[in-house]
């Protein structure tokens, strides 16, 4: 039932916009980001902090960073909101919109539905985890080290929601094309 409804709604139209507004936000929102991190010299890796579930690296990576820089790594990562929106919507919509030119009630329709689920709910996880980490932020040397599990668990799933739906996304694309291609070329007999 949930993805006849999703086949159906929203509309083609508002979906097309979701996904322009969707984009817009990932290529504005990326360099503010970035840019904010980068000036708050914070110089914790991905593969250490996000996946490290570890408090102790996180807090080594905090004490020297100073009050200035401190607050532009908050603002950075309250910022990063507004990129899990445009990523959410950007993967919802464009899974819909793979999905809706797939054969209906298909395993592939079936599957751009789950894609476009799991868009939104790597960016909630994303959410999440960014609470974790704001959290530790706003008290830099004294939290407690199970944030960092927390960010950590909520920073995994993220990544593999996401890795997912892209390539979901991906695959969807490419049976698109060689369809095509093959109806194309059984019209021409060949």
């Amino acid at each position: 039932m949930p993805f006849k409804y999703l086949i159906e709604n929203p509309p083609e139209k508002t979906l097309r916009y979701l996904a322009l507004f969707g984009a817009l936000l990932i290529i504005i929102m990326m360099p503010v980001v970035i840019g904010l991190l980068e000036m708050s010299n914070y110089s914790g890796t991905i593969e250490e902090t996000q996946l490290g579930f570890s408090g102790t690296y996180i807090k080594s990576k905090f004490i020297p960073m100073s009050n200035h820089e401190m607050s532009l790594f908050i603002l950075a990562n309250i910022f990063d909101y507004f990129f899990m929106l445009g990523y959410g919507i950007f993967f919802f919509s464009a899974a819909l919109l793979l999905a809706r030119r797939l054969t209906k009630g298909s395993i592939w329709s079936k599957i751009g539905c789950c894609m476009a689920i799991l868009g939104i709910v790597s960016a909630c996880c994303d959410g999440l985890e960014n609470i974790f980490l704001l959290s530790m932020a706003s008290n830099p040397i004294n939290f407690p080290n199970w944030w960092a599990i927390g960010h950590s668990c909520f920073a995994l799933a993220k990544f593999i929601q996401m890795y997912i739906a892209i390539g979901g996304i991906i695959l969807m694309t490419l049976v698109i094309v060689v369809s095509r291609l093959i109806k194309r070329n059984v019209d021409k007999g060949g």
